[in-house]
């Protein structure tokens, strides 16, 4: 099969390549070359992006819809729309996140995206984040309070029953009912255990990551309040380094103190950027319905109509990438890294996927200086912007 190149700025783990090549067989990197050791390039098929920074595909663990398509539709053609504005985000991989419902339209919703995971997609479904109904009521934010439970064994059976191989990301209150109790049971299972939407003490938290809970959903939002006497489970996240911590990075969700808190106190190898976006994203301000619910648009904001509280974002991945850029001053490759290897780590995807490593996906996107999209590659193929022949 003849092979690809892409020239660019490429940005590795940790460093960058000016001028750098990618040679591509296959649908994976077979090798990274500096701009010096440009003299026996096999005869390819060459994408010049020079002037560009070449990244690896963005993952995104977290997020609900958009362009006016979500999860909970259960619809195979709503999750092709999705990835579609993913691509175009510059993000290669996702886990569509579900919402707190009737079980019976979680595992319907389970279902579909088995089935659209199977499919090839502009950007690749590569796992599932279950988000509720397993959380806590004094901190549901904008999940549906009618539906919140605690952990039962017939539910893991169902899900279990739905999800099959598909990886796994669910977000529990730890210190809910039983729920800490089925934490070991979930992590034999070969799920990614998430805190969040949670009340827990410091002590419910640390036992709860004792017990395998590693992740967490959109850390200090929907949180138990930062205290100095009672640090609660913002307090254990940030101070157990096995845990990684989601971030939403609009300047809405997280002020950019906090998020340099957390990036800081935790390292770019624990911190996966998230979007948590709606079905909002990419439409006009107005009123959606969300569920049984309502959503109001108005700028960069989307709350809930009935109570204003905030509900997920209209943010893009590469737009988190650049607002970070800018509140911490870390290096790209550091905050490239925050939305690319490390969240594919976090579900146990780091091997295959997240940096322009050999023998990996070839997984890119391809970004200008002001970090605007302008070309992303799945498996070694132009999805964004058009496409080639699959």
């Amino acid at each position: 099969m003849k092979q690809k190149i892409i020239k660019g700025n490429l940005i590795l783990p940790d460093r960058i390549v000016e001028n750098g090549y990618l040679i591509i067989e296959n649908g994976l990197i077979k090798d990274v070359r500096e701009a010096g050791q440009a003299s026996d390039l096999p005869s390819a098929d060459i994408h010049d992006y020079r002037e560009h920074w070449v990244s690896p595909g963005l993952i995104d663990v977290h997020l609900h819809g958009a362009l006016g398509h979500e999860v909970m539709d259960s619809e195979v053609s709503g999750l092709r729309k999705i990835a579609e504005h993913q691509a175009a985000c510059g993000v290669t991989a996702f886990f569509p996140t579900t919402l707190t419902a009737p079980l019976e339209h979680v595992v319907e919703a389970i279902e579909t995206v088995r089935v659209a995971a199977g499919q090839e997609l502009p950007s690749e479904v590569a796992g599932i984040h279950l988000e509720g109904p397993y959380v806590s009521l004094k901190r549901k934010g904008a999940q549906d309070p009618k539906y919140l439970r605690e952990i039962q064994e017939p539910d893991l059976e169902k899900l279990s029953a739905a999800l099959g191989p598909l990886k796994t990301l669910i977000t529990i209150a730890p210190e809910a009912g039983r729920n800490l109790d089925f934490i070991p049971r979930m992590v034999n299972m070969g799920w990614v255990v998430s805190i969040g939407h949670s009340d827990a003490t410091y002590d419910e938290a640390i036992r709860a990551i004792e017990a395998g809970a590693d992740h967490a959903t959109h850390l200090f939002n929907a949180w138990r309040e930062f205290h100095h006497r009672e640090p609660g489970g913002l307090g254990a996240v940030l101070d157990s380094h096995r845990v990684y911590a989601e971030l939403i990075t609009d300047g809405i969700h997280v002020h950019p103190a906090f998020l340099r808190l957390a990036v800081f106190r935790k390292g770019p190898e624990r911190i996966c950027l998230i979007t948590d976006s709606l079905k909002a994203a990419g439409l006009p301000d107005g009123t959606y319905d969300w569920g049984e619910m309502q959503i109001v648009l108005k700028g960069a904001e989307v709350r809930l109509k009935d109570s204003g509280v905030l509900a997920g974002s209209i943010l893009r991945l590469n737009q988190a990438i650049r607002n970070v850029m800018n509140w911490t001053g870390l290096p790209l490759p550091a905050v490239v890294r925050m939305a690319s290897l490390t969240p594919a780590e976090s579900v146990g995807l780091g091997k295959t996927m997240g940096s322009l490593e050999r023998g990996k996906l070839a997984n890119l996107a391809v970004f200008d200086s002001t970090f605007e999209v302008v070309a992303t590659y799945l498996r070694g193929k132009k999805v964004y912007p058009g496409s080639e022949e699959r």
